[in-house]
């Protein structure tokens, strides 16, 4: 868990998606830990590249366009770099807080989380903390694995939740994206 993970959004040219799929998994290499191809929120040829760091991406992003990248610590998930395998949605969450409430609600995400699985098609797949955000303010980055888009809108009905409820109002603002896997 003492990784540090960079996130990497880009766009590529249109029919550009799969040449460049290939190159950044071949760059990345040992570090890749996943690929995956916008959805909701992003355009179909928009990407997040999911590696541990050192990754030596090289010319992979060559060519690409509004590239941004994100270097994170891993908080209680994941605990080991892994590449996520299972089909499905994979939703990327940013929650924007005080930094002063970020050990709050890493224990509000981690205690709500084994109910929410059970309760779902869904895993929790990992909640990183920005490294690029000096307090007063934090920003964490939540990824999680639904079977579906109809999973993902039946969850939204478990706000209530004490936990999320309590995560909810230490929020400053929040944004999600989904994508699949590439």
């Amino acid at each position: 868990m003492h990784e540090t993970w960079q996130l990497t959004r880009f766009r590529v040219g249109p029919g550009d998606w799969e040449g460049r799929a290939a190159m950044l998994r071949a760059a990345a290499g040992r570090a890749f830990c996943g690929l995956f191809r916008g959805q909701i929120g992003l355009e179909a040829n928009e990407g997040i590249l999911l590696t541990v760091l050192p990754a030596e991406l090289g010319t992979a992003l060559a060519g690409a366009r509004e590239v941004e990248v994100e270097r994170m610590a891993a908080t209680v998930r994941p605990r080991e770099p892994a590449a996520p395998s299972q089909p499905g949605v994979y939703a990327f969450r940013n929650f924007e807080i005080r930094d002063a409430d970020s050990v709050e609600f890493v224990s509000l995400s981690e205690r709500a989380w084994p109910a929410f699985e059970a309760g779902y098609d869904a895993a929790i797949f990992g909640l990183w903390k920005s490294l690029e955000l000096r307090p007063p303010e934090a920003r964490f980055i939540l990824l999680t694995r639904y079977a579906s888009l109809a999973t993902w809108e039946a969850s939204r009905a478990d706000v209530g939740r004490p936990e999320f409820a309590r995560r909810h109002k230490l929020t400053r603002a929040t944004r999600v994206v989904t994508t699949t896997l590439a």
